[in-house]
C-alpha cells in the first residue's frame, strides 16, 4: 500500500493470509528477503566521508556511551530505591515503637485507674467510719442530756 493512497492492502485483494503479496515491491534488497539470506552481499550503510572502521568506531562509541548512561541511571535508581527502603524500614520501626509506647501507656493508665479506684474506696470507708462515729457521739450527747459525759452511775 502506498502511503496516502487511502486504500489498505486488504481492500485491493493484495493480502494473502494477512501478509501482503507484494511486500518487497518497494524494498531495495533484491531476492525478496533479509540481507542475511542474500549470498553474503551485505553492504554496510555508508556515512558521508567516513570509512567502515570509522563508522564501526562511532557505533561502538555510541553503544558504550549508551551503556554508561544506562548504568549510571540504573545505579541512581538503585540508590534511590535503597534510600526509600531505609525510609520505609525506619517508618516501620517507628510505627512499632509507637505501638509499644501506646500499649505501655494503656497499661499504666489502667494501673493508675485501679490505684485511684482503691484510694476512692478507702476514702469512702473512712467517711463511713467517721460518719458512724459521729452518729454514735451524737446519740451519746442526746442520751446524756446535752453533756458529753454521762453521770448515771
Amino acid at each position: 500500500m502506498a502511503y496516502g493512497s487511502g486504500r489498505p492492502d486488504w481492500a485491493r485483494n493484495d493480502v494473502e493470509d494477512g501478509v501482503p503479496r507484494n511486500r518487497n515491491s518497494g524494498n531495495s534488497l533484491s531476492g525478496g528477503g533479509s540481507y542475511q539470506n542474500s549470498n553474503n552481499n551485505y553492504q554496510p550503510p555508508q556515512l558521508k566521508n567516513a570509512t567502515y572502521q570509522d563508522q564501526q568506531t562511532n557505533i561502538l562509541e555510541d553503544a558504550t556511551r549508551t551503556h554508561v548512561v544506562a548504568e549510571t541511571t540504573a545505579n541512581t535508581v538503585l540508590a534511590t530505591l535503597h534510600a526509600q527502603r531505609q525510609q520505609l524500614q525506619n517508618a516501620n520501626d517507628d510505627t512499632w515503637q509507637m505501638r509499644t509506647n501506646v500499649a505501655n501507656a494503656q497499661r499504666e493508665l489502667r494501673e493508675l485507674q485501679a490505684k485511684a479506684w482503691k484510694k476512692k474506696q478507702r476514702l469512702y470507708i473512712i467517711i463511713g467510719i467517721l460518719g458512724f462515729v459521729d452518729l454514735m457521739l451524737f446519740f451519746r450527747i442526746v442520751q446524756c442530756g446535752g453533756s458529753f459525759f454521762c453521770r448515771r452511775y
